[in-house]
């Protein structure tokens, strides 16, 4: 993957970008999942990147960190009241949640979008709009769980989201599910993989 110029990448891996909220508590089922995520992606060789707070994200990066693997945290000044989570191993610092953005969206080969609220859904719009209007080379944008097989098949009514564009999201079931289906469409992007 070509990444802009104006971004540093801290690893050679391939970085997948996991969204999700930051108040999910780590006695809910989110939690376990997303920690599942993380540790799957590490195993796969996967460098994981996230928003490198609390919640989902510091259970994604708990995970990656027990299989062994990288974690990419990019924070932003507007939220740095807030503690970064203690599992990450480089942390990208942003001025502005839009330049925090852009970073996560350029830099990633992938992405898995868990459940989340308002920036969850800002990450997944913003990343399928720039798959769908060529702003970003192609990769593979999954949204994990049952709430989005539903939201995603609402956004095709009438009105909303056009059929043609939801070539650009999947919808999958498990964390095992996500990790393969990344590992198989980012390994077929690679020349000579």
């Amino acid at each position: 993957m070509i990444v802009p110029p104006r971004f540093a990448v801290p690893t050679t891996n391939p970085i997948v970008a996991v969204f999700g909220s930051s108040i999910t508590r780590r006695d809910e089922p989110a939690w376990a999942i997303a920690d599942e995520v993380g540790a799957r992606l590490a195993g796969a060789g996967f460098a994981v990147m996230n928003g490198g707070y609390q919640g989902s994200m510091e259970a994604v990066s708990e995970g990656a960190r027990r299989a062994g693997g990288e974690v990419i945290g990019v924070t932003t000044a507007l939220f740095n009241h807030r503690p970064a989570n203690p599992h990450l191993t480089h942390r990208e610092d942003t001025a502005t949640l839009l330049e925090r953005l852009d970073y996560l969206v350029h830099v990633a080969s992938g992405f898995i979008v868990l459940e989340g609220s308002i920036g969850t859904l800002a990450e997944l719009f913003l990343t399928w709009n720039l798959l769908a209007v060529e702003g970003r080379p192609a990769a593979p944008l999954l949204c994990l769980g049952t709430p989005w097989a539903e939201f995603v098949r609402d956004l095709a009514r009438p009105g909303l989201v056009v059929p043609e564009m939801l070539q650009f999201v999947e919808v999958v079931a498990t964390p095992a599910e996500a990790v393969e289906r990344l590992r198989a469409a980012i390994a077929a992007s690679i020349p000579g993989a």
